[in-house]
Order: C-alpha cells, then sequence, then structure tokens
C-alpha cells in the first residue's frame, strides 16, 4: 500500500514538472530564444551526447551553461561552435574571456564578432560597445596599482557602510535616509568634520546623482545644490566621498562608455578659477573590476583607506578591502599581462603586503578600529599666519572670523592642488621622454594645459591669506 502511494507521489510529481522543461529539441529552441536557459540547458546536453560534433548544439548548451553561472565549463563547447563561424559563439567567448582578465582575447572574439554581424547585415553597436570596453580594460590592466591591500571583510550589501572605520577628524559616513528621515532614498552620504556639510547620493527619476547641502545659521540644512561631476553623462552617479580640501571628490558611476564593469570609482578635483570640477579620472585597478565597485574613502587622519567591491560575491553581499594609500602611484612595470593578473583581481591581499610588514599592518588596523573618540586637539603649531606684527596664529582656533579661517583652509588647499598638479606634469613629462612620435603630440597638449592650469594657481594661495587677513582684522 506504501508502495502504491509512493508512485502515485511520483507520477503526480512527474506530471506537474513536465510543463517547466523542454521535452524536445524544438521545444528547447523555442525557448532557448525567449532566454530560458536553465530549462533547456539539459535537452541540448543530451542531444550532445548522440551529435557531440553539431556546431549548432554546442553553441546553445554553451550559452545556457554560461548564462546559469557554469561559464568555466562553457569555453570547449564555444570553441566547437566558433570553428564553423557561428555568430554568438564569439560574443560568448569574448564574454568569457572578459570576464576572466584575458582582455586582449576579449577584443579578438569582439572583432570576429563585429565582421559576423556585418557579413549577416546586423547591428554592430553591441559589437563595436564590447570591444571598446576590452580595450580601456586592456589598457587598465597594465597600469594596475601597487597597493598594499591589509584587510578585508564581506558585509551585507544594504548596511556595507558599517564596514568603514573613518576617524572622527575626517568626517562620518551614514545613509541619506538615517540622517534626514525620509523613504525610499537609501543613498549614501558623508558628512564633514564641522558638520556643516553633507554630500551625498539619491535617486531622481530613478537614477541616482550627487547633490550637497550646507549647515545655514539657523542650524537648519540648505536645499539640495547640484554637484555636477559629469555634465551630460547617463547613468547612475553616486557613493560620493569628499577629502578634507574640500576640492577632492571620488564618486562611482555605471555610465557604459565610462566603467568596464557596473560601478567604478573616479576621482575629481574642484578647478578654484571656475568653480567646476575637472574631468574625472578612472582610478582603475585593483580599485576597479569587470563587477562593481564603488564607495571610495580614505582617513587622512589614519593614512588608510577603504572601498567596496561585488566581485566573487553573493548577490546580497559585498567586501570591503582596507588599503593604504599610495602617496605616488606605481604600477606593475616589470609583470607582464598575464602575470599582473592576480593582483588586479586581487586574488589574495597577502600577496600585495611588503615583506616584513605584517605587524605593523596589524598595529594599524587595531588603531583604526579601536579609535572610537574624537581626539584631542594638537598643542603644537599646525601653521604660521601673521595677522599683525605681533600676533600670530598657529592653530584654526585661534581664528574669531569664521569666513577668514575658509578663506585661509582655502589657501592651503589651493597649494595642495598646487602640490599634485606639479605631480602630474612630472609624470606627464616622463611619459612623454618615453613616447613615440604620435604619442608626444598627445601629451603635450595635456603638459601645456597642466602648466597653464599652474600658472592660474601659483598667486592663489597669497591672494586668500591676504583676504583671510583683512577678515579677521576686521
Amino acid at each position: 500500500m506504501k508502495n502504491i502511494k509512493h508512485i502515485i507521489i511520483t507520477l503526480l510529481f512527474i506530471v506537474l514538472i513536465l510543463p517547466l522543461s523542454a521535452q524536445t529539441l524544438e521545444e528547447a529552441k523555442a525557448m532557448y530564444k525567449e532566454g530560458e536557459y536553465e530549462k533547456t540547458k539539459e535537452v541540448f546536453r543530451k542531444h550532445l551526447k548522440s551529435r557531440p560534433n553539431d556546431a549548432q548544439l554546442n553553441q546553445w548548451y554553451g550559452v545556457c551553461l554560461y548564462e546559469t553561472g557554469e561559464a568555466d565549463k562553457a569555453e570547449p563547447y564555444l570553441q566547437k561552435a566558433a570553428k564553423k563561424k557561428i555568430q554568438d559563439s564569439y560574443l560568448y567567448l569574448g564574454k568569457i574571456a572578459f570576464d576572466t582578465y584575458r582582455f586582449t582575447e576579449a577584443k579578438g572574439f569582439f572583432d570576429q564578432y563585429i565582421e559576423a554581424l556585418e557579413k549577416n547585415k546586423g547591428d554592430v553597436a553591441k559589437g563595436e560597445y564590447l570591444y571598446d570596453r576590452a580595450s580601456r580594460a586592456e589598457s587598465m590592466l597594465r597600469r594596475t596599482e601597487q597597493v598594499q591591500i591589509i584587510d578585508s571583510i564581506i558585509v551585507a550589501r544594504n548596511r556595507f557602510l558599517d564596514a568603514y572605520k573613518l576617524s572622527h577628524e575626517c568626517g562620518s559616513l551614514s545613509y541619506f535616509a538615517d540622517m534626514f528621515k525620509t523613504e525610499n532614498e537609501n543613498g549614501t552620504l558623508y558628512k564633514n568634520q564641522r558638520d556643516d556639510k553633507v554630500i551625498f547620493s539619491t535617486p531622481t527619476d530613478s537614477v541616482y546623482t550627487i547633490n550637497m547641502r550646507n549647515r545655514m545659521n539657523d542650524g537648519n540644512w540648505s536645499d539640495n545644490i547640484p554637484v555636477d561631476v559629469l555634465p551630460g553623462v547617463e547613468g547612475n552617479i553616486a557613493y560620493p566621498y569628499l577629502l578634507s580640501d574640500g576640492l577632492t571628490l571620488y564618486f562611482a558611476t555605471d555610465n557604459d562608455s565610462l566603467s568596464i564593469g557596473g560601478y567604478d570609482i573616479f576621482v575629481t578635483r574642484k578647478n578654484l578659477n571656475s568653480d567646476e570640477y575637472l574631468s574625472p579620472s578612472n582610478l582603475g585597478m585593483p580599485f576597479n573590476s569587470t563587477s562593481n565597485d564603488y564607495m571610495m574613502v580614505i582617513d587622512e587622519y589614519h593614512n588608510v583607506g577603504w572601498f567596496a567591491t561585488d566581485r566573487n560575491q553573493h548577490p546580497d553581499s559585498v567586501v570591503v578591502y582596507t588599503y593604504i594609500p599610495n602617496e605616488v602611484k606605481e604600477i606593475y612595470s616589470h609583470l607582464t599581462p598575464d602575470s599582473i593578473i592576480p593582483y588586479a583581481q586581487i586574488n589574495s591581499i597577502t600577496q600585495t603586503w611588503r615583506e616584513g610588514e605584517a605587524e605593523n599592518y596589524k598595529a594599524l588596523l587595531n588603531r583604526v578600529y579601536t579609535a572610537t573618540a574624537p581626539v584631542e586637539e594638537k598643542t603644537e603649531a599646525d601653521f604660521e599666519f601673521i595677522i599683525i606684527p605681533g600676533i600670530k596664529y598657529t592653530q584654526y582656533t585661534q581664528f574669531k572670523n569664521p569666513k577668514a579661517l575658509e578663506l585661509y583652509k582655502l589657501s592651503e588647499s589651493v597649494e595642495r592642488e598646487i602640490a599634485t598638479q606639479c605631480e602630474i606634469l612630472k609624470r606627464l613629462r616622463r611619459e612623454y621622454a618615453e613616447a613615440t612620435p604620435s604619442q608626444q603630440e598627445k601629451l603635450s597638449v595635456a603638459i601645456l594645459k597642466a602648466e597653464e592650469y599652474l600658472l592660474t594657481l601659483y598667486p592663489q594661495p597669497e591672494q586668500y591669506r591676504n583676504a583671510a587677513r583683512e577678515e579677521e582684522i576686521k
């Protein structure tokens, strides 16, 4: 009796399951065209047993493997399809090569895909976009930065900021909804140490943009002030973080023409002459990857940084890396592109460590994770600023006029900007000396622009200090 009941239950289960998956090759082909890869994969696999050299079956099965998370098994089948010049085999072989950081190889497959599209009178736009993206990634890989990544932690995506242990001296991080008690606007928010400025990302018509608010004299916050770092660029622009100089801004965007995979992290600086932001720079690898990367934060007090990424993570999780920022960018110029891949992908954080530094990393992390209370104001002189003969300021707290303090800090910001631009100019000149004639032509334009920009910056620190002095004397 028990056996009969078991058979009936099994038959009922089979009857219920039958409509969910394809049963014949023709049904599988129809469902495949609708993107039902999981339901058709097994049918193609069974037919391949008797027809292992059928190019079309290899193509279908290879695509199903890729689309259902088994890309590592898909390549041999797609290679068989490519030998018979099946168009989409080039597309998926290119995607697999791209995902595994074989960018030069990916470009070759995307080029073949474009040729096939042209031959079949198809739209080549998709192929050209993929080729351009692989080209950007190929160049980025060669310039992967040598970074000491000293810690990593996997956290829930919806509360990932909990992993950022920003010191009080550098401000604070939170979510817009938490600070302003709103719903459905859960973008990230940074508040500066003086508690008078916030910069955040919130959605407008489902697209994230960056805005700022200043604290007014009555203690309330101003209306939103748009922060336009990418004028006219489509896509989400989010995860802002502003350095203490008030000029250097980190953010992330998923714009297709700028990013190599979902969100990429960028940095820009405000041009004090025009009050507009300069053209942003992609931070490159290992900070950016073929997955989503965002929320770059640098603690200048402890000299540590963090960034988040969902590479190799569960959909509900992200990994937050802690690293030591470089004063000057160093790349793996001594390695071949293939040898650089593990560093670009961050396969192991310990391989980025410098010899004998493990204990120093441990001590630094301990300081970062235990520094929960504000550090007392320094008593030694931070600077020397003569107001009038006989009166000299050495601490920010000595300023009586808030506007004078703001002007003095602007003079310091410009001096830091001058130092940064001087380093950029040095690098451009080094690259010019080693470049080909065609590359030199482009570099000479960049060098001239950098020189012109520096000429406008040089007089500004003294101008701001004079203005600060006048305000303070009042």
